[in-house]
């Protein structure tokens, strides 16, 4: 037990010390094997020495003193000898954990020019997200740092979809299924809508698996209700594989190279965010428009449908009210328009300065205490609570996970929180149901707002300021 007051930099402490612990195990395995590889009495065939015998068995050696797998054993290996300098430094100081350590060394792996930079931005990213996260936040770096590469990479690794199958305790087994994500998206939203509506006391997991298992058998799914009418008291049709792809409009129409964002999953190169979309139903959101709008429809510029001139300041451009286009079919191509990644690297850049700031100037750094938006007169759906369809599609494109720090719950699983809370008695007063002031946070973490125990708050560009309830402070970016 801890004698000594505990506060959140001991935590922190205490984490780097044990990270830095074991990675001198794994340090310490890998000499060994080393030293051991060279003992002359590990011979083979004919007395002729054999490095590859004398590895093994040491491999053995070290699995069997520390009571890990021999592949652990060769894993470790492997990341020691093949890990750039910086990333094996960072975990050898307790930075990353090991699981952030092996994950960002095979996300590196035969990354051509990785420059200084590029190794310390990835480090730093890594050291702040969950295990879970870590892949997703390494990926969307280096989709930024080489397309072409990242595109030809990710190509490379669809060889490498697979399905296993282990057997666990107490008579279960576990089904593993690795591909392309956009595949394992589609079959997630599949079994999803299988087991959406389905009239079950089971938990959410168990009623996913019965899903999955009746898609995959072709089976009925086990419903609970009396109606002889159920739709799923015969065997159920595979739903339809659907993946939300999120790109740029000069992307999808060919005239730039951004990686387009698949939701819940993270980045996929242009091409192939291309491809998923050529054959899908668009939909199309505008946050911005220029010059003025004409009256009840019309394009004209005939002086007696001009705008009426209202008492009101206009509205900034860049908090113009978002809105869909109608669904286009499969095979419409967008030929102007741009996401602008530039204003993502931005805030990212942004968040760098932001983080060597001082508290108090986080607290002045709040682009809207009242919660508008950046309007100045509400917008349509701005005074009503529920956020309208293309608003909630516009933020969870936006903000691909939870906001909190470090959590992986995709934004399409979360609840559309407003920062500032949404004032139902006087709803013009404050916090508007508007992009700008809404934020995706899982269950969970958004307990943690509604108790009062953290605090969130929205800075330019779209970061969120995160405080803790000791007063730590965390930023989120738009696209992290």
């Amino acid at each position: 037990m801890y004698d000594a007051p505990v506060s959140v930099d001991v935590l922190v402490s205490a984490k780097v010390d044990a990270q830095a612990s074991f990675a001198r195990t794994v340090s310490a395995s890998c000499a060994y094997v080393q030293e051991s590889s060279r003992r002359p009495a590990v011979l083979g065939p004919g007395g002729v020495f054999d490095a590859e015998a004398a590895e093994i068995c040491a491999v053995a050696e070290v699995a069997a003193a520390l009571a890990v797998s021999t592949r652990t054993v060769t894993e470790w290996l492997f990341l020691t000898r093949t890990a750039h300098p910086a990333v094996a430094e960072a975990f050898d100081a307790g930075l990353l954990a090991y699981a952030a350590f092996r994950t960002v060394c095979r996300s590196l792996a035969g990354v051509p020019n990785a420059t200084e930079a590029l190794l310390q931005r990835v480090i730093a990213a890594a050291s702040r997200c969950t295990p879970g996260a870590v892949a997703a936040a390494v990926d969307r770096i280096l989709a930024e740092f080489d397309a072409e590469w990242h595109r030809i990479a990710r190509e490379r690794a669809t060889t490498e979809r697979y399905v296993s199958v282990r057997k666990l305790a107490r008579g279960q087994a576990e089904l593993k299924v690795r591909g392309p994500a956009e595949q394992i998206a589609g079959m997630k939203r599949a079994i999803v809508e299988a087991a959406r509506g389905v009239t079950d006391p089971s938990s959410l997991p168990a009623r996913l698996f019965d899903a999955a298992h009746a898609i995959i058998t072709g089976t009925p799914l086990p419903c609970d209700c009396v109606d002889e009418s159920c739709a799923h008291a015969p065997s159920p049709a595979a739903p339809a594989h659907h993946a939300v792809i999120v790109l740029d409009a000069a992307t999808a129409a060919g005239l730039a190279g951004e990686p387009g964002h698949l939701v819940g999953w993270g980045p996929v190169p242009a091409d192939t965010a291309r491809r998923i979309a050529g054959d899908a139903t668009w939909q199309a959101l505008i946050t911005a428009t220029g010059g003025t709008e004409p009256r009840a429809g019309c394009s004209c510029l005939c002086p007696e449908h001009d705008p009426p001139t209202v008492p009101d300041p206009p509205v900034p451009i860049t908090g113009r009210e978002v809105r869909r286009t109608r669904r286009m079919p499969a095979g419409w191509t967008p030929t102007t328009g741009k996401l602008g990644s530039t204003t993502a690297r931005k805030a990212r850049e942004q968040v760098e300065y932001l983080r060597a700031l001082p508290p108090t100037a986080l607290d002045r750094a709040v682009a809207d205490p009242a919660g508008h938006g950046g309007f100045a007169v509400p917008p349509a759906g701005a005074l009503t609570y529920r956020p309208s369809e293309a608003v909630a599609a516009l933020v969870t494109a936006l903000y691909p996970a939870c906001v909190h720090p470090g959590c992986a719950v995709p934004s399409e699983d979360c609840d559309l929180d407003h920062v500032v809370p949404f004032d139902h008695t006087d709803p013009r007063r404050a916090g508007w149901t508007v992009a700008a002031n809404l934020q995706p946070l899982c269950r969970r973490h958004h307990g943690l707002k509604t108790r009062g125990q953290w605090h969130y708050r929205k800075l330019r560009n779209g970061i969120v300021h995160i405080r803790d309830s000791q007063g730590n402070d965390y930023l989120t970016a738009p696209g992290e």
